[in-house]
């Protein structure tokens, strides 16, 4: 984990001459207008898409309120960072993650096993916001403080930002309009029930074990709680203003405890996938991202930063989308959380829209020799990975690098590979100097689609890199490696039906 300290931030803090933008500018932007699809009618959608340095982009439904899932967890950040730099948190304290705070999610990264494991509150923020765990979310809030959380976001004196509660509550809030008796619930046995049908222990609350809602009732469910409650929401306008204040405290622009508040929610955000939204986003450009779902709704934020040395940001992406009603079919009721999903392939196919607006004359540069990129090669998946399976789990101990970068260049290169082939790629890095090393990865399809990948890698000399991409079509596919967001490489592949 990306551990830190207080003193460290505020010695490395560097002096900027820029000055605080106004929030102002965001009514000045033109309406964006954009295209999702036949099958994103009913869809609403808040959008920020600007450039601050070329002043370029568009927005759409400043004012609307949205429910914005996971997106809020942003604001539990900050709050955590404000009460470190102030004395309240103690940021080399310890919770243990105990049954009580067991979600049962299944893509939680605290999981049953994990349980009587003690982590620092550190390693809860990154789970929380990189890993979008709910569980992390629940025992950092405790650690805070439910009312201080939200305190520190009204202190913030930004209008549009909803009561913030813990992801259980949410799912208890929405059992109880099948039986009110989940409210005297614990709120972990409900989250359970709720995520994943566990029915442990509620035999002490139910006369029998309750049936797990089906489909159309967690579709009422969800549209109850929607229309109810307010909880976890917030407008463009207010995720818009609180970025562009936060990178006013990161200008210094502020007090000393504002600018450790604005680098560790730039920080920890920057370790988050490039979400569908910006997808199409120059590789020039590192982002650092929070999302959220639920039925019916998706929510992304998007921080862009042309610089990771100094990480002002130089830009946002935000999209919020939420369906008017759930009862208007299948798509609109979907959880999104992977490609094939109609809310991920909507914001995906936005993407490009986006780019266009804020990068109207962009052109990719050449691709340039780098001191850090030592050998690469490309071929399919199953060839590669065996040179990467056994030094995964070493942490890439610099007396295993050269091993594996002999196995890399004892695989024979390849162009040609057939369709639904995992295109795959093994990368070795030198001269790191223990520094914070970021990359980006873009794959594009022979149709302009474009799927991009963001790693990075700290605290060694040399590394190896490995990554694959599956050919879903026929035709030429472009892989551009960019380290630092210097264009280091590129590579055409050709798919065969």
């Amino acid at each position: 984990m990306r551990l830190f300290t207080v003193m460290i931030f505020l010695l490395l803090a560097m002096s900027f001459t820029s000055q605080a933008q106004d929030i102002s500018i965001l009514r000045n932007y033109p309406d964006c207008e954009f295209v999702t699809g036949e099958e994103s009618a009913g869809l609403n959608l808040g959008v920020v898409a600007i450039d601050l340095n070329s002043r370029l982009g568009c927005v759409q439904n400043l004012e609307m309120t949205f429910n914005a899932a996971s997106v809020p967890k942003i604001f539990i950040a900050a709050a955590y960072y404000d009460g470190v730099i102030n004395g309240t948190v103690n940021n080399s304290g310890r919770l243990q993650f105990t049954r009580n705070y067991w979600m049962g999610g299944s893509n939680d990264c605290l999981r049953e096993e994990n349980i009587g494991t003690s982590y620092l509150y550190e390693e809860l923020v990154e789970y929380m916001i990189n890993c979008s765990d709910n569980s992390a979310t629940w025992m950092l809030m405790d650690v805070i403080g439910w009312q201080r959380v939200n305190e520190y976001a009204q202190s913030l004196g930004i209008d549009g930002i909803g009561e913030i509660i813990p992801y259980s509550e949410v799912d208890r809030l929405k059992l109880t309009f099948v039986d009110e008796t989940w409210a005297s619930v614990p709120a972990g046995f409900a989250s359970r029930f709720y995520r994943s049908g566990n029915t442990s222990g509620l035999l002490d609350y139910f006369s029998e074990i309750p049936s797990r809602p089906d489909r159309d009732q967690q579709l009422v469910m969800n549209q109850r709680y929607f229309d109810e409650y307010s909880y976890n929401t917030i407008t463009p306008y207010a995720m818009a203003e609180f970025i562009l204040l936060m990178r006013d405290y990161y200008l210094q622009n502020g007090t000393p405890e504002q600018w450790f508040v604005a680098r560790g929610v730039f920080n920890v955000m920057l370790y988050t996938q490039r979400q569908y939204s910006t997808q199409a986003m120059p590789g020039e450009i590192y982002i650092g991202s929070k999302n959220g779902f639920d039925r019916g709704l998706l929510a992304e934020v998007n921080i862009l930063f042309d610089d990771v040395v100094e990480r002002v940001p130089s830009g946002m992406v935000l999209v919020l989308g939420q369906y008017e009603s759930l009862s208007g079919g299948r798509n609109n009721s979907q959880l999104p959380n992977r490609f094939g999903d109609a809310l991920n392939d909507a914001f995906f196919a936005l993407s490009p829209q986006i780019r266009d607006v804020m990068y109207p004359n962009y052109r990719q540069p050449a691709a340039q020799r780098n001191a850090f990129l030592s050998s690469i090669v490309f071929n399919d998946q199953g060839s590669i990975q065996p040179c990467w399976s056994p030094f995964f789990n070493a942490n890439f101990d610099s007396t295993l690098v050269p091993a594996m970068e002999n196995c890399f260049n004892g695989i024979r290169p390849r162009v040609t590979y057939p369709v639904d082939q995992n295109v795959a790629f093994g990368m070795i890095l030198r001269n790191l100097n223990f520094g914070d090393t970021r990359m980006t990865f873009l794959y594009t399809a022979p149709d302009n689609r474009q799927f991009s990948y963001q790693i990075d890698r700290q605290n060694v000399t040399m590394s190896g890199i490995y990554w694959f991409h599956p050919l879903d079509m026929a035709g030429q596919w472009q892989i551009d490696i960019y380290i630092n967001l210097q264009h280091v490489h590129s590579e055409s592949i050709l798919a065969q039906g």
